[in-house]
């Protein structure tokens, strides 16, 4: 047996050898710097987005446009420009709404206000100790994108990937394009773009940032500030 083969699996065995929680800690320390280079590196941002959703069967992918406003103290609007104007209004998770395009509000519920809760506000919010602790972080080295698999048998009866992939451009800024597929296969592919950083601190300065993006339905940050009046 040669050296370096010796010497490879001593590496091994001392790498079984390790204390579990040391091979856990290295492990989170790799994940969470994944996830930081893709996580928004802000509290209080605005942008645009695009989707498209492939459902098996469908020949065509379910197209929708919008524009989108994130506060840490405040919550999500996350406005839906066509096919149809709708608003999704998202406090936490006791408190979501959705506005239709006469204002009439409706609590969210179901595999939506699940997907917003538990994957989306999270990825804007950046909570990295969520993903660790819940999903399988990796480096897709061909496309310079992250992957992330849930680990937990709840989580993969409904998901079964999200691949982020995070590109900055001196014209256009920065982007985020995540494709998120379904345990039933089906695929959602989220670009978010046009990102601008708004330099504010406490709810007061983000309800006024909301008001001046959506001056003609502020009502939406009414709700975020005060969601138990409705």
């Amino acid at each position: 047996m040669t050296s370096v083969w010796q010497w490879v699996i001593f590496c091994v065995a001392l790498c079984a050898l390790a204390p579990r929680d040391v091979q856990a800690s290295t492990t989170q320390t790799k994940e969470a710097s994944l996830l930081a280079g893709i996580f928004p590196s802000g509290c209080h941002f605005s942008g645009r987005f695009s989707q498209q959703k492939s459902i098996p069967g469908v020949p065509h992918p379910l197209t929708s446009s919008g524009d989108f406003y994130y506060s840490c103290d405040l919550g999500l609007v996350w406005h839906t420009e066509t096919p149809f104007n709708e608003a999704i209004l998202y406090v936490n998770s006791s408190n979501n709404f959705k506005a239709d395009a006469e204002g009439t509000l409706a609590p969210l519920s179901g595999t939506t206000r699940y997907i917003m809760s538990n994957i989306f506000v999270r990825l804007l919010k950046g909570d990295t100790s969520y993903f660790v602790d819940e999903f399988a972080i990796t480096s897709a080295e061909q496309n310079a994108a992250v992957q992330l698999r849930p680990e937990s048998d709840y989580i993969r009866k409904g998901l079964d990937t999200i691949t982020i992939k995070k590109a900055v451009n001196e014209v256009s800024g920065t982007s985020l394009d995540i494709n998120v597929i379904d345990a039933s296969g089906q695929h959602t592919d989220v670009t978010i773009s046009d990102v601008t950083q708004h330099n504010i601190d406490g709810k007061k300065a983000a309800y006024e940032q909301c008001e001046a993006l959506y001056l003609k339905t502020a009502d939406w940050c009414q709700v975020l500030r005060s969601p138990s009046r409705y």
